[in-house]
């Protein structure tokens, strides 16, 4: 297996000093191609983005596939279910193009964890959000373990139970909680103080400098999402987030460095 350590990740950027911050893109590159297709994640890697988030659900048959939502009619014109649906029979299903999509990106498809494994460059981290419970662990587990050959990884996940699990079975490598709500991160903090995982990846909207000093003190970074205004992104950096995650990772960081 491959060397979970992530000394190399200290390297490349993603775990930054305070007068850093890395870019994430949100679903690949998003902005400009269809979300969560291969096209999106290149194109990411191609705009020297130093990380991709992508989403990962598991079909009928236990395949991986990344596509963030549990039907497929909004992002495919085409009414499944992804839990109740083989891979082969939706994998051909073009992802609807934004309207702010590059029209030459039009015709991807929905791809398995693994193609996009293999896209991952030495330098660059590909963050992986589990969308479903743990249910997908065993499964998304034999793809890590036979696909992953270039790059760093990172999980995230909204599930506590499922990031949690995901930690004790990978220690080696980062996983951020998900969540959205201060109430949430609240109630939780003292379990996620006390626990193993990095650290939260947050709503932009909930994040204070208070907040990320008061995880921080106890050596766990705060990421959040999803922030495509230069005003936002300020407002975080000065709270003093190391990740922001963003649809448009190489504008967003040309704006910043033109700002500071």
């Amino acid at each position: 297996m491959k060397n979970l350590l992530f000394i190399s990740m200290l390297v490349t950027g993603l775990s930054v000093c305070a007068q850093q911050v890395s870019y994430v893109g949100h679903r690949g590159a998003s902005y400009l191609a269809p979300e969560n297709t291969l096209a999106s994640i290149r194109l990411a890697w191609d705009l020297n983005a130093p990380a991709a988030e992508c989403d990962v659900m598991l079909t009928k048959d236990n395949r991986i596939i990344v596509f963030h939502d549990k039907k497929g009619k909004r992002l495919t014109g085409n009414d499944f279910v992804v839990k109740e649906s083989d891979y082969e029979a939706i994998k051909n299903y073009p992802v609807i193009l934004r309207e702010t999509n590059k029209k030459k990106y039009q015709g991807a498809t929905i791809p398995l964890l693994a193609e996009v494994l293999g896209s991952v460059p030495e330098n660059k981290t590909l963050v992986i959000e589990i969308k479903t419970g743990p249910e997908i662990l065993p499964f998304l587990e034999k793809v890590i373990n036979d696909h992953w050959k270039t790059g760093n990884i990172v999980f995230i996940a909204f599930d506590f139970e499922t990031i949690l699990a995901t930690k004790e079975l990978y220690p080696g490598v980062p996983c951020y909680y998900l969540s959205a709500f201060r109430t949430d991160i609240k109630r939780k903090f003292k379990t996620i103080k006390n626990s193993d995982l990095d650290g939260v990846n947050l709503r932009h909207k909930i994040i204070s400098k208070k907040l990320v000093q008061r995880f921080n003190k106890h050596n766990k970074e705060v990421w959040c999402w999803t922030v495509n205004r230069p005003e936002d992104a300020q407002k975080v950096i000065e709270a003093g987030v190391t990740a922001i995650t963003t649809d448009k990772p190489a504008w967003l960081s040309r704006q910043m460095k033109l700002q500071n």
